[in-house]
C-alpha cells in the first residue's frame, strides 16, 4: 500500500514540499491528487498568489455571502480498484485492493478559484480504479491525531472551518461533521504508462443554500444552530471525484 503522510500541513505547505510517494516498483506510475472548488472555462494550475486573490460569492433571497477561506481535515484518501468491494482497514500487502494516497490526518486549504491545487504526488500500480474513498476526519486520540491537534489547535475538535462575510458582516463557521465518503468515477479511472491526476471537486457555493435557493446565514449553521443539519447535508452532497489529467477541474 502506498503511504503518504504529512501531519499538520496545509495544502499550500504540501505543495511547497513537493512530496512524493515511495512506491516505485514495476508497473508503478506517477499520480497526483488535486482539489478544486470551481469548474474551469479555461485551464491552468494556480500559484499560491493566485489562490489568495479569489473568493466565492453566493447570492439569493436578497442576501450575499462571500467565502474567503475554507479549511478541511481529511484522513485516509484511497483509490479502490475496479475489482474491489471495499478498502479494508489497516491492511498492507501485495493483495491489498486499494492504493492509499493520503494517510493523514491532513489539513487542506481549498483553492477558491477556477483552478486546481495539487495536494500530493505518489506512485501507484497502473490499472483501473472505480472509486475514491476519503474521510472528513474529526481528530481523535491516537498518536497521529494527537500530533495533528498539537500542530493545529484550532482544529482539535473541528473538521471544517469557513471564513467570510454575510451581508458585509464577518463570520466564522465550524463543523464537526465526520464522514466517510465513496466517490465513484464515471467512467472508471485508468492509470496508464503516463500516470494521471485525480481531482476532488467540492462545491462550496452549495453549502449555505436552502432548498428554496435562499442563502443561509452561516452563523445559524454552527454547532447546535438552527440550520446545522441542512448545511451538513449540503456539505456531504458537494463532493465528487474526476479523472483530471490536464488539471482543469473538469
Amino acid at each position: 500500500m502506498t503511504k503518504f503522510w504529512k501531519t499538520g500541513l496545509t495544502l499550500s505547505a504540501i505543495v511547497g514540499a513537493a512530496a512524493c510517494g515511495d512506491s516505485t516498483g514495476p508497473g508503478s506510475q506517477p499520480v497526483s491528487l488535486s482539489f478544486s472548488t470551481k469548474s474551469l472555462v479555461s485551464s491552468g494550475a494556480m500559484s499560491l498568489a493566485d489562490v489568495a486573490a479569489y473568493d466565492v460569492t453566493v447570492t439569493g433571497g436578497g442576501n450575499t455571502l462571500v467565502i474567503t477561506r475554507v479549511q478541511m481535515v481529511f484522513k485516509e484518501i484511497e483509490l479502490k480498484r475496479s475489482n474491489a468491494d471495499a478498502c479494508p482497514d489497516d491492511v498492507s500487502s501485495d493483495s491489498d485492493p486499494c492504493e492509499e494516497l493520503v494517510l493523514g490526518p491532513v489539513l487542506v486549504e481549498l483553492p477558491l478559484t477556477t483552478g486546481v491545487m495539487t495536494a500530493a504526488s505518489m506512485s501507484i500500480p497502473a490499472g483501473t480504479y472505480r472509486e475514491l474513498e476519503l474521510q472528513l476526519h474529526r481528530p481523535g486520540n491516537d498518536a497521529r491525531d494527537q500530533a495533528f491537534r498539537s500542530a493545529n489547535p484550532t482544529f482539535a475538535d473541528t473538521t471544517i472551518r469557513v471564513q467570510g462575510t454575510y451581508n458585509g458582516r464577518a463570520f466564522v463557521f465550524t463543523s464537526r461533521v465526520d464522514e466517510e465518503m465513496e466517490l465513484e468515477f464515471s467512467p472508471p479511472l485508468t492509470i496508464g504508462e503516463s500516470g494521471g491526476n485525480v481531482t476532488v471537486q467540492i462545491d462550496v457555493a452549495s453549502w449555505f443554500k436552502s432548498l428554496s435557493g435562499a442563502v443561509i446565514d452561516p452563523a445559524t449553521a454552527n454547532i447546535g444552530g438552527l440550520n446545522e443539519g441542512i448545511v451538513k447535508t449540503n456539505i456531504k452532497a458537494s463532493f465528487r471525484s474526476l479523472e483530471d489529467d490536464d488539471r482543469d477541474g473538469k
